[in-house]
């Protein structure tokens, strides 16, 4: 039966859907195979990037009432996905590797599972969320202000903006993004 579409059928159009994903994650997997640091870095440049587009949207929603004014601000966009992409994305790929060198989860590579890898996973986003989260957040501060031309403002914002993002921060992952981050260490691998 015809529809009078591209497809001779509904059903033609779900085979398709159902194979779009796995062949999406084959796709993925195999860029990791292959290209682990850069993969892992652009796809931290693109979801740094819509986060920053749902920032932006949401900001004018919660300024203005609605998100049909909302103009985009392209250069803040370019400059989070080169802070995602050559700045956090390696940085987080490294950081990540030395917690599992220092403090494995599961047992250290060799197979064996870890009775303590729950503990352990919880430790590695305690560490990476009141730790680590200084350089974080100064790395992407210093990243973002060089993109958008900022030079002279980078002192002020890390004398007055800094210290008021980690507590932001810290706020944010006691709400629930510590929890999140918990289910990803302790399940997806490195």
């Amino acid at each position: 039966v015809s529809s009078g579409g591209s497809f001779d059928s509904e059903d033609g159009l779900d085979k398709k859907r159902r194979k779009l994903i796995p062949s999406l994650t084959g796709w993925y997997s195999n860029l990791l195979d292959h290209h682990e640091v850069a993969t892992k870095s652009v796809s931290t440049g693109i979801l740094t990037v819509v986060g920053d587009i749902c920032a932006q949207v949401l900001g004018e929603y919660l300024k203005h009432g609605n998100i049909l004014t909302t103009s985009l601000d392209k250069l803040r966009m370019l400059a989070f996905f080169f802070d995602g992409t050559f700045c956090t994305g390696p940085l987080l790929h490294y950081v990540y590797k030395l917690y599992e060198h220092v403090y494995p989860i599961n047992g250290g590579g060799d197979g064996k599972s870890n009775p303590d890898s729950l503990k352990r996973a919880f430790v590695h986003v305690l560490f990476d969320n009141f730790v680590m989260i200084g350089a974080y957040i100064s790395l992407m501060m210093l990243s973002t202000a060089l993109v958008e031309g900022r030079y002279k403002s980078i002192p002020h914002e890390f004398k007055y903006d800094l210290v008021p993002n980690i507590k932001a921060s810290y706020k944010a992952s006691a709400l629930g993004l510590m929890w999140l981050q918990l289910i990803s260490f302790y399940w997806l691998p490195t």
